[in-house]
C-alpha cells in the first residue's frame, strides 16, 4: 500500500519545473516543454491538497471488458452477433456493479472488499459457423473441470482495480496458454476460412486458418496509475537522474504504472484442403487390394504359376525333341505370409511430415498443414513471448520454398510405402509341389508314359527373387527302355531348373512387384506433383491476402477529465488479429481479433471525502 501525500510534494515540482525550464534551453528537440509538462499535472485546479492511498481509497469508479471474438468478417460485424458477446463491467465505490450483458453470472472474488467478477463464457455448442469461422473446436479436447477456452471474464473493484481476460483464462484472469501447456490440457482448435480470398484453386476445396487455444489478460491498479500520473512521469524520474536519462525511459515505457497485459497462442496453422490428399491414401489401398487379388490368383494347381510352370516345361521339351509329352500337371501352389494392409497401416496412420513437423499432410482429412507459429514465430515458443505489436511478415521466400519441401516429404513417404509392401511380398511363403507325367511314342508308335516330372520348391519369395533359392526338378524313370531319349530325360532334372525358376521369377515380378513400382510413381508424380502445385499456388497468393498480427496492445488516452477529476487511459490486449483480403468483394477486408481483454478508463474525484483528509 502506497500514501503519496500531495501538500508535501508541491515545493519539490516547483523545483523540478525550474529543471525542465533550464533543460529544454539547452536541449529543446529532446524534452518535452514547460508548458506540456504544466498541462499534465496541473491540469486539475485541486490536487496539491490530496492524497493517494492506493488498496484503501475505495471511491474509484473502474471499467473492465473482455471478448473472445471480434472484428468483421465477409461485411458482418461480429460486435453484433449476439451469440459471441462479450462481457462489460463498471463499478463506483461500494454501489453494485453495472454488468452487460445483464444475464452474465456473478464469479468469486476471494472476499475482496468493493470488488465484483462476471463471466460470459461462450458456448461454442451454439456457435457453429459465425461467417466463416467455426469455434466448435475449441469446445472439444479440454480437460474435466476446465473453464473453457472461449470464457470471458471482468471485474472491477472500487478501490481502482480492474481486471479482464478471454479465451483460455481462469476466472481469476490468469491465461492458461503458454509454450508449456501440454497437449492434453488445450482444445482442438478453430478455423478461419480463407476460401474467399482465395478462390478458385485448381485442386483445392478450402483454405483456413486452424488457431489452437488462445488467451489474453489485462489488470490495471488505477490508483497506481493516476498517482503515478500526477506524481511520477518525468518528474519523479528527473529527482533520480538527469533529464534526457528520464525522458528516454518514459519514451520506452509500454504504459502507465500498474499495468499488466498477457497473451498466449497454442498452435497457428495454415490448412490446405484437397482431395488429392485423400487419392494418395485411395492409391495406396487400391494396391493393396490388387495385390491380394494378385496373391490369390498365383497361387492353386490351376492358377497363374502353375500355368506359367506348364507353359515353361512345354516350352523346354519342344526345344529338346518333339517326341516328348507332357501330361496335366497336378498338385499344390500356396502362397501364405502376412497381411499386406497391415504393412501399410502405420504409415497411413502416422504423422507424414518434415523433420520439424512444420509442413505435414493429415492424410485422415485430406489436408496440408504448414505450422505457421513456428515456421514465422520463434522455433521454441511459436506465436509467443513476442514484442508487443508484433507483425508475423509472411515471407514469399520462405513459403515459396514450402513446396518443394512437400514435394520432398511426400517422396519419402512413398518410398517409405513402397518399401513396407516389397518387403511383404518378399515375406510371403511361396510352396510349389506339382508332378506330371512325361510320355514318348515307344513300340509301334504307341504314346505310353515314361517317367513322373516333379517341380517343387518351398522358400521366401525374397530368396526366390534374389536368386538365393531356385526351384527343384526331379525326374523318376518306370525302368522302361528309352534308347536315344533315355540322356534327355534324365537332363531333364538339371535342364529345367533355370527356365522355370525364371520364368516363377518374371511372372512373380509382373503380377506383383510391378504393382507397387506403379504404385510409386502414382503418389510422387500423377498425385504428388499436383498437391506440391496446389500448395505452391496458395502459399505464392497469400502474402497479398492475409495480415497476422500477435500481442496485440492498443492505448486510448483519455479524454480530459471534469475539473478535478483524475483518469487513466483505456488499455486493450488482443492475443491475434488477423486481416484478410476478400478477394470476392473489391476493397473488402475482413479483421478478426481473437481473445481481447480491456481495461479502464479508471477514474477518481481528487476532491472527495477521502483525498480531502490532509487539507
Amino acid at each position: 500500500m502506497t500514501r503519496r501525500p500531495l501538500h508535501l510534494r508541491r515545493g519539490r515540482l516547483a523545483v523540478v519545473t525550474g529543471i525542465v525550464v533550464a533543460a529544454a534551453l539547452v536541449t529543446p528537440t529532446a524534452v518535452p516543454s514547460t508548458a506540456s509538462w504544466t498541462d499534465r499535472v496541473w491540469a486539475n485546479g485541486a490536487v496539491g491538497t490530496s492524497s493517494f492511498d492506493c488498496g484503501t481509497d475505495a471511491d474509484y469508479t473502474s471499467t473492465a471488458s473482455s471478448r473472445f471474438l471480434g472484428g468483421s468478417i465477409a461485411g458482418v460485424d461480429l460486435d453484433d452477433v449476439a451469440t459471441v458477446r462479450g462481457v462489460d463491467v463498471a463499478k463506483t465505490g461500494a454501489a453494485p456493479a453495472s454488468v452487460e450483458p445483464a444475464t452474465a453470472p456473478e464469479l468469486g472474488t476471494g472476499g475482496r472488499p468493493f470488488t465484483q467478477a462476471f463471466g460470459n463464457p461462450l458456448d461454442v455448442g451454439l456457435l457453429g459457423d459465425v461467417a466463416g469461422i467455426d469455434l466448435t473446436g475449441l469446445g472439444l479436447g479440454l480437460p474435466a473441470g476446465s473453464a473453457g477456452a472461449v470464457n470471458q471474464v471482468a471485474t472491477a473493484s472500487g478501490t481502482g482495480e480492474a481486471v479482464a481476460a478471454s479465451g483460455l483464462v481462469a476466472d481469476s484472469g490468469g491465461v492458461l496458454v503458454t509454450p508449456s501447456t501440454p497437449s492434453g490440457d488445450l482444445p482442438d482448435p478453430a478455423s478461419v476460412t480463407l476460401s474467399r480470398a482465395l478462390p478458385g484453386i485448381a485442386d483445392v476445396t478450402d483454405v483456413g486458418l486452424d488457431v489452437g487455444a488462445v488467451g489474453a489478460s489485462a489488470q490495471l491498479a488505477g490508483c497506481d496509475a493516476i498517482s503515478d500520473e500526477v506524481w511520477g512521469g518525468v518528474v519523479q524520474r528527473t529527482l533520480a537522474t538527469n533529464l534526457r536519462t528520464a525522458v528516454e525511459r518514459a519514451a520506452a515505457d509500454s504504459g502507465p504504472a500498474g499495468l499488466e497485459r498477457d497473451y498466449g497462442i497454442a498452435s497457428l496453422d495454415l490448412r490446405v484442403d484437397s482431395p488429392l490428399v485423400g487419392a494418395l491414401v485411395t492409391a495406396v489401398d487400391d494396391t493393396v487390394v490388387q495385390l491380394d487379388a494378385a496373391v490369390d490368383a498365383l497361387g492353386g494347381k490351376d492358377g497363374v504359376l502353375a500355368r506359367t510352370i506348364n507353359q515353361s516345361v512345354l516350352g523346354v521339351l519342344g526345344g529338346l525333341t518333339g517326341s516328348l509329352g507332357l501330361g496335366t500337371i497336378g498338385g499344390t501352389v500356396e502362397i501364405t505370409g502376412p497381411d499386406l494392409a497391415d504393412a501399410v497401416a502405420p504409415l497411413l496412420a502416422e504423422p507424414v511430415q518434415d523433420a520439424g513437423g512444420t509442413l505435414s499432410l493429415d492424410l485422415s482429412k485430406g489436408s496440408v498443414r504448414v505450422d505457421l507459429a513456428h515456421l514465422l514465430g520463434d522455433d521454441a515458443h511459436g506465436l509467443n513471448d513476442l514484442p508487443p505489436n508484433h507483425e508475423v511478415v509472411l515471407d514469399a521466400v520462405t513459403l515459396g520454398a514450402l513446396a518443394d519441401r512437400l514435394g520432398q516429404v511426400v517422396d519419402a513417404w512413398a518410398a517409405k510405402i513402397t518399401t513396407a509392401l516389397t518387403t511383404a511380398l518378399g515375406s510371403l511363403h511361396v510352396r510349389i509341389a506339382l508332378a506330371a507325367d512325361l510320355s514318348a511314342p515307344l513300340a509301334l508308335g504307341i504314346r505310353v508314359k515314361i517317367a513322373t516330372l516333379s517341380i517343387g520348391v518351398d522358400t521366401g519369395i525374397a530368396a526366390l527373387m534374389s536368386g538365393q533359392t531356385k526351384l527343384s526338378v526331379g525326374v523318376a524313370l518306370l525302368g522302361l527302355d528309352l534308347g536315344g531319349l533315355l540322356g534327355v530325360v534324365t537332363g531333364l532334372a538339371t535342364s529345367l531348373v533355370n527356365p522355370l525358376t525364371q520364368a516363377v521369377v518374371g511372372t512373380l515380378t509382373t503380377r506383383l512387384f510391378a504393382l507397387v513400382g506403379t504404385l510409386g510413381t502414382t503418389l510422387t508424380t500423377t498425385i504428388g506433383g499436383p498437391v506440391v502445385r496446389a500448395l505452391g499456388t496458395v502459399l505464392a497468393r497469400l502474402p497479398g491476402v492475409l495480415a497476422l498480427r500477435v500481442n496485440v496492445q492498443q492505448d486510448l488516452d483519455a479524454a480530459a477529465p471534469p475539473a478535478g477529476r483524475a483518469t487513466t487511459g483505456r488499455y486493450t490486449q488482443t492475443a491475434l488479429r488477423l486481416s484478410i483480403a476478400d478477394a470476392l468483394v473489391p476493397g473488402g477486408l475482413a479483421r478478426i481479433d481473437l481473445a481481447s481483454a480491456v481495461v479502464g478508463p479508471n477514474s477518481v474525484s481528487l476532491l472527495g471525502p477521502v483525498r480531502a483528509r490532509d487539507r
